[in-house]
């Protein structure tokens, strides 16, 4: 478009300078009329494109590109954790071509590299299917696969058939459950707008998230406290990016039965409250108020009856049980209060000023420094379903947020279960939690 208005310009560099109304001219060849009408006609044409569409058909398939990386990288760290695994992958080499590696771990990595682009040159159902009968499990049997499924479909189409809906897609679609509304009819163009990109990010980003935990805790199940602190880690960050429509739909595999063994009490009622927070946040708070009552909070930790009572908007409660927590609480101390989502519409209100104040004998400030680190406090919350609630960035959503299974789990050890009391679970959680400690990055975030 710039270079269109710069040629235009050419022929009439005063233009701007003269009287609105018509104008008349004069070109000097029939070679400077060419030129001026080709501009014309390709302004024309760049007037009726419509960029918004064209961008988000691009964001769109590069959601897929970065999902595929991170299924391939997802798959190469369980290998390489696990011998019997590496060990059963079957391909033929060349003596002269295993000649050519330094040593035995060279030829591993490429074979297992090879296995993998082999396994993810193939659709998503049947990749599924593959991983499916390799660890034994059911990975196909959630609410939202009709529509991953659609998803890739019209990845498909938009990639190699111009956006164009084709008998496999309607096939392919209805095979797998997806409702149309209504039924796309063969040769009708599909495009991509801004609200189906966006859901399809956070579908991305939950497909991805479940299928990293979901392995992790079957082929490694030694690794359940890695494993669980992980995932309440992972909740904790979209709660502070604010991706709280991200979070709600967690809501049902965070707390699964699956996702629910070997987990302490006290970590699943942090990822209760934090489930709940998304929840609320999403205008979902007849579902965050359910969740809430299905727990018996009266023998908790006082933490949590705060956490609740700001759930539950009890403001005059909660001021009342921040008091009789003091300075410092089971779980919670003082930075929690400038950097836990919990406390984003509570500290709107003016109560919440002065019950800090009386606690702490100081202002509350927007920003706290640490030994280790800053705290910065988010007073003003977003107004649930608004852009910045549910996408946060949403490439990097895809391409760093779902990979948050995938690089702690590779960072982990196997430990061996350990029988832990009441109070030492507590310190744990508070020694390694940044909203008590700050907010240094590599830390385990878990919340009360």
């Amino acid at each position: 478009m710039e270079k269109a208005q710069k040629k235009i310009e050419k022929f009439f560099p005063d233009l701007e300078k003269e009287d609105d109304g018509p104008k008349s001219f004069t070109l000097d060849s029939a070679r400077d009329f060419a030129e001026f009408t080709s501009t014309i006609e390709q302004l024309e044409e760049l007037r009726h494109q419509n960029f918004t569409e064209i961008l988000a058909k691009s964001l769109f398939t590069q959601l897929f590109a970065e999902f595929d990386a991170y299924i391939g990288e997802l798959l190469k760290i369980i290998y390489l954790k696990n011998d019997k695994l590496l060990k059963g992958i079957s391909r033929e080499i060349s003596l002269t071509d295993l000649l050519d590696f330094e040593d035995l771990n060279a030829v591993k990595l490429s074979m297992l590299e090879k296995e993998i682009e082999t396994f993810r040159r193939d659709s998503y159902i049947e990749q599924f299917s593959t991983l499916e009968k390799k660890f034994n499990l059911s990975l196909r049997k959630f609410s939202e696969w009709p529509q991953f499924v659609e998803l890739s479909q019209r990845r498909n189409i938009l990639t190699h058939n111009g956006g164009l809906v084709s008998d496999q897609y309607i096939v392919v679609c209805d095979r797998e459950g997806h409702k149309f509304q209504p039924s796309p009819k063969i040769g009708e163009s599909l495009g991509v707008t801004f609200e189906y990109f966006v859901s399809a990010a956070r579908l991305l980003s939950k497909v991805g998230l479940m299928l990293a935990y979901t392995l992790w805790s079957k082929v490694f199940p030694k690794e359940f406290e890695q494993m669980h602190s992980a995932l309440n880690d992972t909740l904790f960050k979209c709660l502070q990016q604010k991706r709280w429509h991200l979070v709600a739909e967690l809501e049902d595999f965070v707390l699964s039965v699956p996702m629910r063994k070997d987990v302490s009490e006290i970590d699943l009622r942090i990822r209760i409250v934090n489930a709940s927070i998304g929840l609320k946040f999403a205008g979902k708070d007849a579902e965050a108020v359910r969740l809430l009552e299905s727990v018996d909070w009266s023998a908790s930790y006082r933490d949590f009856k705060l956490a609740i009572a700001v759930l539950l908007e009890k403001y005059d409660d909660a001021v009342v049980i921040m008091k009789s927590i003091g300075k410092t609480g089971e779980i919670l101390e003082q930075h929690a209060y400038h950097s836990w989502p919990l406390f984003t519409r509570f500290r709107e209100r003016p109560e919440f000023y002065e019950a800090y104040s009386d606690i702490y004998g100081e202002a509350f400030s927007e920003k706290v420094d640490t030994t280790k680190g800053s705290v910065e406090a988010h007073a003003k919350s977003s107004a649930p379903g608004s852009v910045g609630t549910g996408t946060g960035t949403v490439i990097d959503g895809v391409a760093h947020k779902v990979s948050t299974g995938a690089s702690a789990m590779a960072r982990s050890a196997p430990a061996p279960k350990r029988g832990k009391s009441k109070t030492s679970e507590a310190r744990r959680a508070k020694s390694s939690n940044p909203a008590v400690q700050g907010t240094p990055r590599n830390k385990t975030a878990r919340r009360p």
